[in-house]
């Protein structure tokens, strides 16, 4: 009988004895796991990085023009303004753009999908301005210069485009078209080859024959979704 006994006592730790091991195994890889998340919530920014970014590109009123968040699109439909939506930013931080003009999908209720123009001088400030930032940081970076980014329009073309020039009203928001064809220099065209992409623009004056058009935008919200 205490022969017997022994055995299962044996048997029993020897099970106790597994049972433990693969508890520690577990727990170290929990344990690694949790860890490793744990500090990635401290780890900021920094030059070279990849970050992927939500943002926002509004005026100084904070109308919003376009937009990687749902929540703001949908407010602003419910609100009667229509806003695109797209994807967040890919970036690395301090970079600047190869291409002056950056084309990015978008839809836009109800038209659909749509190619929009951001320009670098966006995206550059962009990636220099969330060096340091953390993730689900959140900040509003002024655009300064975009009050400088302006066209004029013609009556002609304005009616055109399918506008009304005797219509037309201070701050009203007009479409804009620009070329992009990344394969040609920046002193040629190719209408062509070259794909339209949209940028609304805002009427900031009004003359007898001409319309001034503003398509800089001046406020990007962003937050740091995820630092590669």
């Amino acid at each position: 009988m205490k022969k017997k006994g022994t055995k299962k006592d044996t048997d029993w730790q020897k099970t106790l004895s597994r049972a433990f091991i693969v508890f520690i195994l577990v727990s170290c890889v929990v344990g690694f796991s949790l860890t490793f998340s744990f500090f990635s919530v401290f780890k900021k920014a920094e030059k070279g990085n990849y970050v992927i970014v939500d943002y926002t590109l509004s005026y100084e009123d904070g109308a919003p023009i376009i937009s990687s968040s749902q929540a703001v699109v949908q407010n602003a439909y419910k609100n009667g303004y229509p806003v695109a939506l797209t994807q967040p930013l890919v970036l690395q931080v301090g970079a600047l753009q190869e291409e002056k003009i950056i084309p990015v999908e978008t839809y836009i209720y109800p038209d659909g999908m749509k190619q929009y123009a951001l320009f670098d001088l966006e995206l550059n400030t962009i990636s220099a301005d969330i060096e340091g930032m953390g993730q689900n940081d959140v900040k509003k970076i002024n655009l300064d210069f975009a009050p400088t980014l302006t066209t004029n329009m013609s009556g002609t073309v304005y009616d055109a485009i399918g506008g009304n020039f005797s219509e037309a009203q201070v701050g009203m928001i007009v479409p804009l078209a620009f070329s992009y064809n990344p394969e040609l220099s920046e002193n040629e065209t190719d209408t062509n080859t070259s794909v339209k992409l949209e940028r609304p623009s805002i009427i900031t004056e009004k003359t007898d024959d001409t319309l001034i058009l503003r398509y800089g935008y001046a406020v990007a919200d962003v937050q740091i979704k995820e630092i590669r």
